[in-house]
């Protein structure tokens, strides 16, 4: 019989990595539902915020004697993240103006973005390892220090960050997409675009705003997840792979399928780890979503058209 005592922290932990997960995920639902792009740069707007975090953050002499390039301000995680989330928000928008408006217009052009945002996610990891190099780096700092125990419970102080910091977005975002005008117009192009343009609603701008949002959250996972790990240049591949397994789960381009499949794919991959092996967890991320297809092929809250 498994003690009882060995369940909750697994729970725990899977409440906030479900969170990170949700965060990720969000963006490739976002720009879906509101543009029906498949973005495969996303993992590498993931580990572009990370990476201009760490610039931000690491000071000049921890590289002491290094090639890799600093900025020097060394500045406050807390205050690095903000200037570095707006920059992959404006990559992201100018993404969308530059590459995908031409491409959408195109014939196939699910098939044909889906290859550019390949090829731009290839990119992008060139460009890293260019200036960055290709081996793994660390943050000087951690986003917080100590433990908290309650009973057999322990909570390090980062993972509460984490959790806090996820959640406090996750929710901006639906007050967002609910009550401000440009989020009731990509719930609107996301619903009807014709009725939306009939509405008078300005698509493009909706569209750019929704790639830039969705490059935006994929940043800010990007910093909240690597700097308790390590930044590579190929660090966001898997992040992509499991927000692409938690967007297919939940529903493609549905909001409240890609939160529930979120915290059921990490919650289940944290029990995994402790009863097999963590080198198992993607492997029963992706036979869920098989599970799931196999009986509602659309995912959970899938939209009839897709």
């Amino acid at each position: 019989m498994v003690d009882s005592s060995l369940l909750l922290p697994p729970l725990l932990s899977g409440i906030v990595l479900g969170s990170l997960y949700a965060l990720m995920a969000m963006g490739l639902t976002l720009i879906y539902s509101t543009i029906r792009v498949l973005n495969f740069a996303h993992g590498a707007f993931f580990m572009a915020g990370a990476y201009i975090v760490w610039w931000l953050n690491t000071p000049s002499s921890v590289l002491y004697g290094t090639l890799l390039p600093t900025s020097g301000l060394a500045l406050p995680l807390a205050v690095a993240v903000i200037p570095a989330v707006l920059t992959i928000f404006v990559v992201g928008m100018g993404t969308q103006q530059a590459m995908i408006r031409p491409l959408v217009k195109k014939a196939n052009p699910l098939i044909t973005t889906l290859v550019a945002t390949l090829a731009l996610a290839t990119i992008l990891e060139s460009i890293a390892t260019l200036i960055f190099g290709g081996g793994r780096l660390q943050f000087a700092s951690e986003i917080a220090t100590g433990v908290i125990r309650y009973g057999g419970l322990v909570i390090t102080y980062a993972e509460l960050v984490q959790l806090v910091v996820a959640v406090i977005v996750l929710v901006a975002l639906q007050l967002f997409l609910k009550r401000s005008r440009y989020g009731i117009g990509m719930r609107a192009v996301a619903q009807d675009l014709d009725a939306a343009n009939l509405c008078g609603i300005n698509t493009e701008n909706v569209y750019m705003l929704a790639f830039g949002l969705g490059a935006a959250l994929a940043a800010v996972a990007g910093f909240l997840l690597t700097n308790i790990v390590f930044i590579s240049p190929d660090v966001g591949w898997t992040p992509l792979t499991i927000a692409f397994i938690v967007v297919v789960f939940g529903g493609i381009g549905s909001v409240s399928g890609t939160l529930l499949a979120s915290y059921i794919i990490a919650i289940v991959q944290q029990y995994v780890t402790l009863f097999l092996d963590a080198s198992w967890g993607l492997s029963f991320a992706f036979l869920l979503m098989i599970a799931v297809l196999m009986v509602r092929p659309r995912g959970l809250f899938g939209f009839k058209e897709v």
